[in-house]
């Protein structure tokens, strides 16, 4: 990420072709899983992945367990783990979920992204817990995998305003937003850390500004969805 005033953003696509029902996606994906041997993995992770995002945690959790009995591929293995993380998270099981990302993390993927994510939700549980010194050295390796994706930007600056460090998390909270101002929550902590410590200006002079920027640029971006969303 460069250090000029340039603010990015990244929204998801809608998937191309026409929407089904929840009922009607899990009988094809079920049918996917018993007919096609050769893609039976990828029939367990998308399984896995459809019932975490309709709320169905326990019966995601299974799929991602058979997934990983059915793979000696570390790198697999350490995706699916990743996942088992995450669906803790959606629980608020911050506990099982760090149990988990480490276990990924054992296994050393070479992939970016799944590295990346590793670290980065590790570093974010770690926060749950108060655990502030821990979470901050793992969400400065994650933004060394990838400085230009802003979620550990934003983990660091909690980190850090934990350890009393208020400018240098203003400074985490404003690079999130640069890297992706779509995601408004840093801005909801940069503007929250500065109301309880305006003594931020002291080693933040222009930081007033900066926070108006920054409340430009999510809003512009909220615009430009509504309008997106509209013309569909």
């Amino acid at each position: 990420m460069t250090d000029d005033e340039t603010f990015n953003f990244t929204i998801p696509k809608q998937p191309p072709g026409k929407p089904i029902s929840a009922e009607e996606a899990e009988r094809l994906l079920l049918e996917k899983l018993k007919k096609c041997e050769g893609e039976f993995q990828a029939a367990l992770w998308d399984l896995a992945y459809f019932y975490s995002r309709t709320d169905r945690q326990q019966t995601a959790q299974e799929y991602l367990e058979r997934y990983i009995a059915n793979t000696d591929d570390p790198e697999k293995r350490a995706s699916a783990f990743l996942g088992l993380g995450q669906l803790m998270e959606q629980t608020e099981n911050y506990e099982a979920a760090i149990s988990f990302y480490r276990q990924a993390f054992s296994l050393e993927p070479e992939n970016t992204p799944t590295w990346y994510l590793i670290n980065n939700n590790l570093g974010y549980c770690l926060n749950q817990f108060g655990r502030f010194t821990e979470a901050q050295g793992f969400c400065q390796s994650a933004i060394k995998i990838d400085p230009e994706r802003h979620n550990a930007y934003k983990n660091l600056g909690i980190s850090l305003a934990g350890q009393g460090q208020f400018a240098e998390a203003a400074r985490n909270y404003v690079k999130a937003l640069r890297a992706n101002a779509a995601d408004p929550r840093a801005l909801k902590l940069l503007e929250q850390l500065y109301e309880q410590h305006p003594e931020i200006a002291g080693e933040i002079p222009d930081i007033r500004a900066q926070i108006q920027k920054c409340q430009q640029a999510v809003s512009a971006i909220s615009d430009y969805r509504k309008k997106m969303n509209g013309s569909q």
